[in-house]
């Protein structure tokens, strides 16, 4: 196998684009379009672009990793395409890929031995379920990196069974009497309606702005980079794939949540309510209806409540995963094996400052 590097959306070639694009990649959050809306959105002019495409022999695509770079003065480090918007990260593999062990040790001896080499390589996001995190971890330590694997974020979803009612009658008491109450108290106080936008338009363009109105009245931070949601918004709808629920309260925006549904799964991505609704319970009545429409619409077998772990989570999901950073530093050069030796020292004094807080903490039951 042989293994091309570009360094620019620009420069992919046709046929690499297609092969890595929504829907022959059918995770959308390892597709070519998800790496370009968050890189020319979010991650641009600070990074640089490091794409790797690993072809066959025949020249069929295999797989890609999408990395980036900064600046010279960051010392030859190799990043995952990441940063907070990202939720989930890993090697992306062609539609029926003939040996993804033989393409991804190709790209990883690719990595290994390119000149300049790399001081670092560093990998963010990797469910702890996925085989690639520790097969890359065991490819890097065979070319003498020092790797460390360390807890990032929890990972709440949900195996979906059955129908949207089985569903809901499994979540507490609690939760479907506050909902129903508090439902039938809006519906009778006030004007109500749920809209699913799906599809471009000026409909759409509609959504966005009222999500955006939604976001801004919330408890939430401001979006650091503005045309992002914007972006991957009009991507997701333009492949089919876009559920942005709005509910409106007297006409007004109330609450807001950006889903997005392929493969099979449903993500949970963006949520938001008006605080001064909050009282009337408009982020879970609009949640109740989306879970609804991903069941018994959408059929699909997980919805994925994305990063964080946060509480009101556990109301909805009844799974948990982990996702992992993966650290590798290279022996062949010298900053490498400093930051290894590092790396190494600030273990071994977290495992000493555990060990103390043990041995000094009271015993139980006293």
């Amino acid at each position: 196998m042989k293994v091309l590097v570009y360094s620019s959306f620009d420069d992919v070639a046709i046929e690499h684009r297609s092969a890595f694009s929504y829907p022959c990649q059918p995770n959308f959050l390892l597709s070519y379009d998800w790496f370009e809306v968050l890189y020319s959105t979010s991650l641009q002019p600070a990074w640089r672009p490091r794409i790797y495409v690993v072809c066959a022999h025949d020249g069929a695509p295999q797989a890609a990793l999408f990395c980036c770079t900064k600046s010279e003065s960051e010392a030859r480090t190799l990043c995952s395409m990441t940063n907070f918007y990202a939720i989930e990260y890993s090697v992306s593999f062609a539609n029926g890929a003939a040996d993804r062990n033989a393409a991804l040790a190709a790209l990883l001896e690719c990595i290994a031995t390119e000149r300049p080499r790399w001081h670092s390589v560093r990998l963010r996001l990797l469910k702890d379920s996925d085989p690639v995190s520790q097969a890359a971890a065991e490819g890097l330590s065979a070319k003498r990196f020092t790797t460390s694997r360390y807890f990032q974020y929890e990972n709440w979803f949900l195996p979906v069974e059955g129908s949207f009612d089985e569903y809901y009658a499994r979540r507490s008491s609690q939760v479907r009497n506050t909902i129903e109450r508090k439902s039938k108290k809006l519906r009778k106080t006030h004007a109500t309606e749920i809209v699913v936008q799906r599809s471009v338009g000026q409909a759409l363009d509609a959504a966005i702005s009222g999500f955006e109105t939604i976001y801004n009245a919330s408890w939430k931070q401001p979006e650091p980079h503005v045309t992002f949601i914007p972006a991957l918004t009009r991507r997701a709808a333009e492949l089919g794939i876009l559920r942005l629920g709005l509910l409106r309260v007297d006409g007004q925006p109330a609450a807001a949540q950006l889903w997005l549904t392929c493969a099979g799964r449903a993500i949970i991505y963006k949520l938001a309510y008006d605080e001064r609704f909050a009282d009337l319970g408009v982020g879970s009545i609009l949640s109740k209806e989306l879970f609804r429409g991903a069941i018994d619409d959408d059929h699909v077998q997980e919805i994925d409540y994305g990063v964080g772990s946060e509480s009101y989570k556990k109301d909805w999901m009844t799974a948990c995963r982990r996702l992992e950073g993966l650290e590798a530093h290279n022996l062949h050069t010298l900053l490498g094996l400093s930051l290894s030796l590092t790396d190494a020292s600030m273990s071994r004094l977290r495992h000493v400052r555990s060990a103390l807080a043990r041995l000094t903490s009271p015993a139980d039951g006293r």
